[in-house]
């Protein structure tokens, strides 16, 4: 419910599990006084630099990257939910002075499009990281298991399965629903009763993930750097030779750990933070975990793009493309100034315009 408990509700009651406060009221709270207008603030300038930088991503990588790799259609998804999750947070100032049922329906679709973003995001990360296990462990056989075909179909149920589970609130709400209409209740009041489920459900989606990308990459790493090179000296030179490819480059496996650990600095206070009961001090949890969700997705494109050399060579494209751009603007205005100084130094006779087509 991030900020909206600051800006929708004077009051809140929590309902008969004490687990979901429900909205009372729609008045506008300034308790926090300054403290709102700050949060507000801060979220909508972060807001607009992860969609900016979102977007800039996938216009380089649909638009200037030379060869589209399967890590970097996994990256796509990653950056649509960063999008997606960015999108929800700009509507939490939407709902300013709605009745109290409006803002009820309207708290309880922007928890499920978090939860769906946060659980493509997290899905996406462990789909890259599967990838990277290929790349390792069979990389004669990564072009034919990764194709693009299978990335697409992978992302299509990675979405599915992301919306399903994000969405069970709902589903429980209906089942539910003879007895709400008995008791009263309406039904976007029914589905914020049943949010703390999704919460869970994203909770340990997203604790399955980390324990998969934590496995793959412990393995990854130790594959390719192996324990002993750390803890003993180097082969004489009559010894076998080790294996080359063992002690290839980790820039990509760093990258996806990197992104990990991005993800779950970003995700989890947040999660956290929203189970935890209605309080003043949850409100005040809530907004400083959404405003480190907000960083998380600026900075989730800002490490992908400065590591992965392809993204590297397609941004350096992009910025010469708007150098030369602008260097034409710049140059065409001089060239149309300069003959406006040329036709103004003329003198003003009849046989200007015949002299300017002689010569």
């Amino acid at each position: 419910m991030t900020s909206t408990q600051l800006i929708n509700t004077s009051s809140a009651v929590t309902d008969a599990t004490g687990a979901w406060p429900r909205v009372t009221s729609p008045s506008v709270v300034m308790a926090a006084g300054g403290g709102w207008a700050v949060f507000q603030t801060v979220q909508t300038t972060l807001t607009v630099l992860s969609l900016s930088d979102n977007c800039l991503s996938l216009l380089v990588i649909y638009g200037l990257v030379r060869r589209l790799t399967s890590p970097l259609r996994l990256l796509t998804s990653l950056s649509l939910a960063d999008m997606l999750a960015a999108w929800a947070m700009m509507t939490l100032y939407l709902s300013v002075g709605n009745s109290p049922h409006h803002a009820t329906c309207g708290d309880v679709i922007r928890t499920s499009l978090l939860l769906t973003a946060h659980n493509a995001a997290a899905l996406s990360l462990t789909s890259l990281a599967a990838s990277h296990h290929v790349a390792t462990f069979r990389p004669l056989h990564y072009d034919g298991l990764l194709t693009a075909r299978r990335v697409w179909l992978t992302l299509a149920g990675v979405w599915t399965l992301s919306g399903v589970l994000a969405h069970v609130q709902f589903v429980l709400a209906a089942v539910g629903r003879r007895a709400a209409d008995t008791a009263g209740v309406s039904y976007c009041e029914s589905v914020s009763t049943h949010s703390q489920t999704a919460l869970v459900v994203s909770t340990l989606v997203a604790v399955a993930c980390l324990l998969a990308g934590a496995v793959i990459y412990t393995s990854i790493i130790v594959y390719l750097r192996p324990v002993d090179a750390f803890i003993e000296s180097p082969p004489p030179a009559g010894a076998a030779a080790v294996d080359p490819g063992r002690f290839r480059s980790t820039r990509g496996v760093v990258t996806g750990v990197l992104l990990f650990t991005c993800y779950a600095l970003a995700w989890l206070p947040y999660l956290a933070a929203r189970q935890v009961r209605a309080s003043d001090a949850r409100h005040l949890a809530v907004d400083l975990a959404a405003t480190t969700l907000l960083v998380g997705c600026v900075l989730s494109p800002v490490i992908y793009g400065s590591r992965m050399a392809s993204l590297q060579d397609g941004y350096a494209r992009l910025w010469w493309r708007a150098v030369d751009r602008l260097r034409w603007l710049r140059s065409r205005c001089r060239r149309r100034s300069d003959d406006v100084d040329d036709v103004s130094r003329q003198p003003t006779t009849p046989l200007n315009q015949l002299s300017s087509v002689c010569y």
